[in-house]
Parts: C-alpha cells; structure tokens; sequence
C-alpha cells in the first residue's frame, strides 16, 4: 500500500469507515437479492434494502417472507448476518491490516472504535473474534443437526448452519415458519439456540477474559477479571434471570397456559434471553400480555454487550449510568463501580448514548405515529424500540409498514446498530477541535437551577 493511500487513511474518521462499510454491505446485498436466482417471486426494491439492511444489521425483521427466496438468497442471508455479528468494523480493521502497515494514528483510531487501550490488544483480539466464531457456530450447528435432520432431512444441514449463525450474530432469523413455535417443545433446540445467543451477547473481550480465567487453573496462576467483564456478567445474568422470573409470573396463565409447569419455565428463560438481543419466539408477540411487552421494551433497549453480536445501547454503558445517579444522590463527586472509579468522559459518554438513543427512538415514534395510521401508540413504540435494539420482534406492524415508514425503521436498524458511537465519535473529534482552539484559557464557572 502506498504512503499516499496511508496518508489519506490518516485523515479517515472512524465514523466514516463504520459508515461506509455498512451502507456498502446493504447496498451489495441488496443487489445480490435482486437477481432472478435469488428470488421465487418479484419483490419490491424497497423490500430488498429492507431484508438487506435488517440482516447486516442483525435485526432479522423483514416485510417479506423468507420463503420468497431461493437457497442463493439465503446464503446472501447468511453472508449478511455473518458480516453484521462479527462487526463490520472489526471485519474491515482485519482486512485492511493485512495490505496497510498502521502508523500510530490508525493504532489510535482503531483504539477508539474498539474500546481498547492499544493495537496489540486490537490485533490479537481481531484473531480471537474469527477463530472463536468458527468454533462456536461449527459446534451449534453439530448440536441442532439431529434435531433439524429429524424434521428437514433435504437441507438439514445448511438449515443448522443458518440456525447456528442466525443465534450466535443474534439475529432471531429461522427457516422455519413462525420462528421457533416448532420447536416450543425440544429442549435442546431451545438450550443450544439460548446458549449461542447468551455466548455471541456476552462480548469476544468477556469470553477471551473467561478463557484466560479458565486457562489459570492449568498455570496454577491467580488471574482477575477486568472491570468490564465483571460488569458484563452480573449484568447480563441479572438481566435475564429477572427477566424469566417475570415472563413465567404474567405469562404461566396466558401463552404459557398450555404448557406443563417445567415447559413453561424453558420457555419463560428463552424468551428472556431471546428478547434481550436475539429475537427468536416460541409464542406469538401479539398474544404476549402488555406488562410482558412492556419489560420487553426495557431489555430490548438494554441489549447486549459491548464488542459483542449483540445490540443495544448495552448493559455497560446502563450500569455506569446508573453509578452516575447513585453518586449523584450521595453527593459524591466521582462516578464508582465495585471500587474503581470511572472515568469522567466515560461518564459522558454514557449519558450522550442513552440520550441520543432515546431521542431517536422518540423521533422514529413521532414518524411512525404520522406514516403509520390505524396502528396504537403501544405497537408503533415497540416497533420502533425494535428495530433500534436490532432485536426485530414485532406484534404486527412490520409487514404492514408503508414505504415511508419502512425507510424510517431502515434508518433506525442502522442508526441503532452503529449510530451512536459513530456519532459520539464525530462529536469526540469536534469538542477535540474545540478544546484545541480553545487551548490555554477556561470559561468562568457559573451554577445554574437545576431539578
């Protein structure tokens, strides 16, 4: 790679390398879509990008049915949810650091986009996410063939491979009609399809940590684990455990009703953990009581975690906000979880994401109201709250959506998969300007009415 080609990718905003890839992924799977060999049926240019966008967003919400598409439409499927759950910025730092020698700008740039202190950390990481993908989605798919092969001898095969990626990237996406209402009753469809999703949800820095963790035992070594992963696991266990406790209490008479004491509870827990990122249903979303849609919203919104298949504005950016309003009530000055202290622009960053998060959800809410009549306030919230959690569970709306409104949930599935780094990336780069022009003065310090 030439020195001219590096100096441009110097100037290079991350926001816009996270920006390019995924419109570029859309587009070429949109196109892929629109050839003949890839559909049953002509289907709408706006229904392609849709079903483009919500696979490489991991969202798995579609206006089509997955039955208008041949083999080789589903394999661009496959490719898309591939490409979505490993991170598109992962996949583009991976390939571009075999063709460019990273100077230390791009080792900070790169740095930023992942979370990480440093580009060793970065390269050895990016080498974890590929082999631990591999090995996880070989092993899931192995675990659900005799299941699938029992229903679907033909393409038992691709269809557990399909299973195997669509649970791990948690995407919520089967072949099969109605998701997984078939499958209401195997358990080891349900334990394998949680455990993908709950193991891509977690996050490749949580699971290398758990690996090191694990490989310590051998070396007869102590080893700590970090902060975040301490985070990430009481979160996301406390999560779903309370979650499944109170889908089984406002569902055992409703959806569940039908089921025996111990089904329920299965179903209860895989609701919680597929509601949470993944979007698989073992029931019908419509007949899901209100209360039970409405916790729904809280751990749509939650998501996962962070360098993870997942989405959401995850569990740790709520659990230092929660710190945040916990210091502000004890009138501490410093932000502290577990004993360490957070650091300030931290902080920040975690109230700019839920606000900037909430505020989109609100702004595609009000479209949605407008574009979408005959629809309740409840179902436009929820579908909203949906695609921007790239959950892609819906009670109706989503196959009903007129064009305008699909372009909306487009936007918000994009905007909700890379929108809120990207922005505060951009706005990182702007206070950095500011600061610099700024430099060698500070404003005077006024308070203001607050409450």
């Amino acid at each position: 790679m030439s020195s001219l080609t590096t100096k441009q990718l110097s100037h290079f905003s991350p926001g816009r390398i996270i920006l390019y890839s995924v419109f570029f992924t859309i587009i070429l799977g949109t196109i892929a879509l629109a050839l003949p060999i890839a559909r049953t049926k002509p289907i709408a240019f706006i229904d392609l990008l849709f079903t483009a966008a919500s696979s490489a967003c991991v969202t798995g919400s579609y206006t089509v049915e997955l039955q208008d598409f041949t083999t080789f439409g589903h394999i661009v499927l496959l490719i898309l949810m591939q490409i979505g759950g490993i991170g598109l910025i992962t996949l583009t730092i991976f390939l571009l650091s075999f063709f460019i020698d990273f100077g230390f700008a791009h080792q900070v740039m790169v740095g930023q986009l992942l979370e990480l202190e440093s580009w060793k950390n970065v390269r050895t990481l990016i080498i974890f996410i590929m082999l631990w993908t591999i090995l996880i989605e070989t092993l899931g798919a192995l675990a659900v063939y005799p299941v699938i092969r029992s229903l679907c001898p033909e393409n038992a095969l691709f269809f557990s491979i399909f299973h195997a990626i669509s649970s791990f990237c948690n995407v919520g996406v089967s072949l099969f009609p109605d998701s997984l209402d078939l499958f209401r009753n195997s358990y080891t469809v349900l334990f394998i399809t949680a455990l993908l999703m709950i193991i891509g949800g977690l996050g490749f820095v949580t699971w290398r940590e758990i690996l090191y963790y694990i490989r310590s035992f051998y070396y007869k070594k102590r080893y700590k684990f970090s902060l975040h992963t301490k985070i990430v696991l009481y979160g996301t266990f406390g999560i779903i455990s309370t979650a499944s406790l109170m889908f089984w209490i406002l569902e055992h008479d409703n959806t569940y009703a039908h089921m025996g004491y111990f089904q329920s509870i299965i179903n209860a827990i895989f609701q919680a953990v597929s509601f949470r990122s993944g979007g698989f249903t073992t029931v019908p979303v419509s007949l899901l009581a209100l209360p039970t849609l409405f916790i729904t919203l809280f751990i749509m919104f939650i998501g996962a975690s962070p360098v993870s298949t997942g989405s959401g504005i995850k569990v740790t950016t709520v659990t230092v906000f929660l710190a945040t309003i916990k210091a502000a009530i004890s009138d501490r000055t410093s932000v502290e979880i577990r004993g360490r202290q957070i650091a300030t622009d931290q902080v920040y960053k975690a109230i700019s994401i839920i606000a900037l998060s909430a505020g989109w959800i609100f702004l595609t809410t009000l479209f949605l109201l407008i574009t979408e009549t005959g629809w309740g306030f409840f179902a436009i919230l929820f579908e909203a709250v949906s695609a921007f959690s790239n959950v892609g569970i819906s009670t109706g709306l989503t196959k009903s959506l007129t064009t305008i409104g699909k372009i909306f949930i487009i936007l918000s599935m994009i905007i909700g998969r890379v929108g809120s780094l990207t922005l505060l990336l951009a706005l990182r780069q702007l206070a950095l300007k500011n600061i610099t022009e700024s430099a060698g003065f500070t404003y005077p310090e006024e308070r203001v009415m607050l409450g």
